[in-house]
């Protein structure tokens, strides 16, 4: 007989189940913090479509069939806020209501039925199965929801134990890592003495992205997660945001840790992930989080501006090096780079470093952009351009064909006499960038090319943009 492995089928949602009158058990499922999250976001879209007016309607398919999902989970017959005539509103839910109802009104879109649901705990007819709820409630978007999620909590948690604490543990980091979240992570954990072990390895090996972000918080702020596991999910989590929370977490341990060597290892390794990592989102922002955090040297950040792969890390480099107080010390480097915009960068900085004298040289810089930055710092100086590259050119044999064109970008008629005699220079590069420096002049036309403009190797010349 052949038999099939089937797998398992969910027909309906968590926020569905309660909607059928489960109870928050059922609902709920195996009841981990990720599961919580889940029931009340599910919740929140499902009523959030009768806030706002819409009627829900969507198909579903179910085996070989098509269904309207109205006939699995119709939500416009979850309660709503109901106007009561001139009175105040109430939610339209049983009296008293129950405990699947609780639920869903704590979960509700709208923020009216929210704190009419949180304001029974005043009367303690709150169920104590939904208080991982009310926890979720404490770091609402909503003030006055919030504060009656808070003032509930307070109550339920003053006669707690410590069981009771550590089954909230997980949800409370996981909650806490929201915008309001900080009050429930202080509530909870803070009774608890800090985060459980057992919490930190669920959140952490949760298959949800935002349990393993609040794991690798939490973990760090209280002491819970060594560097080793951090490493293993910052080279190996599969979610560029995770990958990065935790490259931030471990440079935070590292400069926690007050050690040379844990330092000098950390540093070693975060700046072989902003090579190795695949993810151009996680090499930028963890080089964002690095720099903000002073945690790269100056030698580490000229290193990056001379050679990393990445355009965007080369420039940032660069201008983290020269705004920190060894930037003078990293010039030379800088003026080496192979990234146009760092040398300028660097040219631009040598005149505030004493070191002015210098910038004639970098006049015959095979980039344009770089040969404008010197000209602006030479003008700024007081000193004249033009003059250094006519001094340049005046000696064929040693002239740079770059000085030509720069020449050229001074944009002198009056050059072009310089110029002319060099387009029969016995180089083919300086030959080259002689016809191009007078075509920028506007001399001569082009059908009164010298006979060299088709010698061997002019073509060859004019395109090698390093020649010495």
């Amino acid at each position: 007989m052949t038999t099939y492995g089937l797998r398992p089928t969910l027909l309906h949602t968590p926020g569905e189940r309660l909607l059928r009158g489960r109870g928050v058990g059922p609902a709920v499922g195996a009841g981990a913090a990720e599961d919580w999250i889940v029931l009340d976001a599910d919740v929140w879209s499902g009523t959030a479509g009768a806030v706002r007016g819409r009627r829900s309607h969507c198909r579903i398919r179910v085996g070989f069939h098509w269904f309207d999902k109205r006939e699995i989970a119709d939500w416009d017959r979850a309660p709503y806020w109901r106007e009561t005539g001139p009175g105040p509103g109430a939610p339209s839910w049983s009296l008293p209501p129950t405990e699947a109802e609780v639920a869903l009104c704590l979960g509700h879109a709208d923020a009216r039925v929210r704190a009419a649901a949180l304001a029974r705990a005043e009367s303690g007819a709150l169920p104590a199965s939904v208080l991982p709820l009310v926890l979720i409630r404490c770091a609402d978007t909503d003030e006055r929801v919030r504060d009656l999620a808070r003032a509930a909590l307070e109550r339920a948690l003053a006669g707690a134990d410590g069981a009771v604490l550590r089954r909230l543990a997980p949800l409370a980091a996981l909650v806490g890592v929201r915008r309001y979240g900080s009050w429930v992570r202080k509530a909870v954990l803070g009774r608890l003495g800090g985060l459980p072990e057992e919490a930190v390895a669920h959140l952490l090996t949760g298959g949800d992205r935002e349990a393993r972000i609040a794991g690798l918080r939490a973990g760090a702020a209280y002491g819970r997660l060594g560097m080793t596991r951090a490493w293993e999910i910052a080279e190996g989590d599969p979610d560029n945001g995770v990958r990065v929370h935790a490259l931030r977490t471990v440079m935070r341990l590292a400069l926690a840790s007050g050690r040379r060597t844990v330092l000098d290892d950390t540093r070693t390794r975060v700046l072989a992930r902003l090579d190795a990592d695949r993810s151009y989102e996680v090499r930028r922002v963890t080089f964002a989080a690095a720099v903000e955090a002073g945690f790269f040297r100056a030698r580490d950040l000229a290193r990056l501006a001379v050679g990393h792969r990445d355009r965007h890390i080369r420039r940032s480099s660069c201008a983290a090096v020269l705004a920190g107080p060894d930037g003078n010390a990293a010039l030379d480097r800088l003026l080496r780079a192979r990234d146009t915009a760092v040398r300028s960068a660097a040219v631009g900085r040598l005149r505030g470093a004493g070191r002015g004298d210098e910038l004639a040289r970098h006049l015959t810089d095979p980039s344009a952009t770089v040969r404008a930055a010197v000209c602006r710092e030479l003008r700024a100086a007081g000193d004249d351009p033009r003059a250094h590259y006519r001094v340049l050119c005046a000696d064929p044999a040693a002239v740079a064909p770059a000085a030509l064109v720069g020449l050229a970008e001074q944009r002198c008629p009056e050059d072009a006499a310089l110029l002319r005699p060099l387009t029969r220079h016995p180089r083919a590069a300086v030959r080259a960038r002689a016809l191009s420096a007078l075509r920028m002049l506007g001399a001569p036309a082009d059908d009164a090319l010298p006979p060299s403009a088709d010698a061997p190797g002019a073509r060859a010349g004019s395109g090698s943009r390093g020649a010495p």
